[in-house]
């Protein structure tokens, strides 16, 4: 009972997807990262069955940190269909779209790259999906916006960005650069554009220390692998916090 009042009187910190009402049932709303787990994962065996052993064949589905990453967080989709073309080696990348608002803008390639100093890592034109939905955080805490993780998308990649969103009330855009040649296609409503990771600020870490391991550490190590040489799945089972 007690417990019971102390879970109504405090408030867990939450995040928030907002929109404007007249886009609200209209556009794909924002979900649990957890629920977009890719084909491949779901179909793939707990442990490869071409192993010559049992105990060293064991795959990503028996992979807590692999599988945290893709959990961790929130999805925003893209709000409705977009048309792309891209030339012989997507250089040239052309869109249209029937939404009633942009869902593409272009960077200026002046944005990543100068005459005097190219940027051969992005030579496609800099894009930027539009994105509807205003992420509002509690006081503390920032937002890192990352592709969604350990899910490769071979089409187009966005960038990364950390923002802090408990004091920016506003929709943040997503910069992106588009990879495949001679695509001619709909990337559909709903695509994943980023993964949302909001975290407390305070909880960052400032100083750091690079040494040597001392004696305790190595013993601290060793003990480690011997409980590893036991228990294939140690950390899955004995050290893993269910997130």
């Amino acid at each position: 009972m007690i417990f019971e009042k102390l879970k109504s009187v405090i408030k867990t910190p939450e995040i928030e997807f907002l929109c404007y009402e007249e886009d609200f049932g209209v556009i794909p709303k924002p979900y649990p990262s957890r629920k977009f787990m890719p084909n491949w994962y779901k179909e793939l065996p707990q442990r490869a069955e071409s192993s010559k052993s049992l105990l060293e064949g064991p795959t990503l589905k028996r992979c807590p940190p692999f599988l945290d990453a893709m959990c961790v967080g929130w999805i925003i989709p893209l709000a409705g269909d977009v048309e792309i073309r891209t030339d012989s080696d997507a250089s040239n990348v052309h869109y249209k779209w029937n939404f009633y608002r942009p869902l593409v803008e272009k960077h200026f390639p002046e944005q990543i790259t100068t005459a005097k100093v190219p940027n051969p890592s992005h030579p496609k034109p800099p894009l930027k999906w539009m994105n509807y939905w205003i992420v509002k955080v509690p006081p503390g805490y920032s937002v890192l916006f990352v592709p969604p993780l350990n899910r490769i998308e071979t089409r187009f990649t966005c960038l990364s960005g950390l923002i802090d969103c408990d004091g920016y009330f506003e929709f943040i855009n997503f910069s992106f650069f588009f990879h495949e040649p001679n695509f001619v296609g709909i990337l559909p409503a709903g695509t994943p554009l980023v993964q949302v990771i909001p975290f407390k600020r305070d909880a960052l870490f400032r100083d750091f220390e690079a040494r040597a391991m001392t004696d305790e550490d190595v013993k601290e190590l060793e003990f480690t692998r011997r409980q590893r040489s036991i228990h294939e799945s140690h950390y899955r089972d004995y050290v893993w916090s269910r997130k």
